[in-house]
């Protein structure tokens, strides 16, 4: 497990400011804690992981994807960058992490099978960039809750290529990946943009916590502490989803975007995929 915010305690003049809060937490029926997240407020990048395969010694190898994933963005993204550039090097930090991990198993035949959703998140200027392969997700609270990401699942997989109706497709199939860091041949990432509004709040997470918690649940816990006590939303939601049961590990990154008034007269060019 890794929860690291290596920006904490740092100055730093930006044009916008970021209220952050995360967690992670072991869950109630696991042994160990197979979620990896890195904050880093400087730089406004974020990212969460949430390992599979149950392997306990795994832990530290999805740690090192997730470093590997984080130090290619700290060594390649510069302000000022194009959005096709962004979204360039999160797919080449993705890939390192991919290739961190089928090193890991290759040595290590006890970590066969072992692989890890992965959500990364660089904001900059008045835009957040998205890149995932997996079941982790990104939400959007603004007005409502809205979830960013598609699970890269077999339940979803079902419905958008086969027009399986949904009440058809088993319950267990909407928990096995089509996509994972380390396991899958050839990784197709999914890659979003948001244009950010004042007081937006993205959230990324692990599936402990939305297996036990409806969105409509989570909005409503987001909107209770979204004011001054923002900085206690995460211990709040981790401890909802621990009160359903906590069936899994539980991992959240919130981040509210508060941008200055120069901030919000920036225009930047257009990406891939808006939101």
């Amino acid at each position: 497990m890794l929860s690291k915010d290596i920006s904490r305690h740092l100055k730093v003049r930006k044009v916008f400011a970021m209220n952050v809060d995360y967690r992670t937490d072991t869950g109630k029926r696991r042994h160990h804690n197979e979620d990896s997240i890195m904050i880093d407020n400087k730089r406004g990048i974020f990212l969460l992981a949430d390992g599979t395969g149950g392997h306990q010694a795994g832990e530290v190898s999805i740690r090192m994807a997730v470093e590997v994933a984080y130090d290619h963005l700290v060594a390649m993204l510069k302000p000022g960058y194009s959005c096709a550039d962004i979204f360039k090097y999160l797919t080449s930090a993705l890939s390192k992490a991919d290739h961190s991990i089928k090193i890991s198993t290759k040595n290590n035949f006890s970590l066969m099978g072992m692989g890890t959703t992965l959500v990364m998140m660089v904001i900059m200027k008045s835009r957040a960039y998205i890149c995932h392969t997996g079941d982790s997700r990104a939400y959007l609270i603004r007005g409502d809750i809205r979830q960013i990401t598609r699970d890269q699942t077999w339940g979803n997989y079902l419905v958008e290529h086969k027009k399986t109706p949904r009440e058809k497709i088993p319950r267990q199939s909407w928990h096995i990946l089509t996509q994972a860091v380390g396991v899958t041949n050839k990784i197709t990432p999914e890659l979003k943009e948001v244009k950010l509004e004042q007081e937006d709040i993205l959230l990324l997470c692990s599936d402990g916590l939305t297996d036990m918690l409806k969105d409509h649940e989570v909005e409503k816990i987001v909107r209770k502490y979204k004011g001054q006590y923002f900085n206690k939303t995460a211990f709040a939601l981790v401890e909802a989803a621990n009160y359903r049961g906590g069936k899994d590990n539980i991992s959240v990154v919130l981040v509210k975007y508060k941008p200055s008034e120069a901030e919000l007269e920036c225009t930047i060019c257009h990406g891939k995929s808006k939101v």
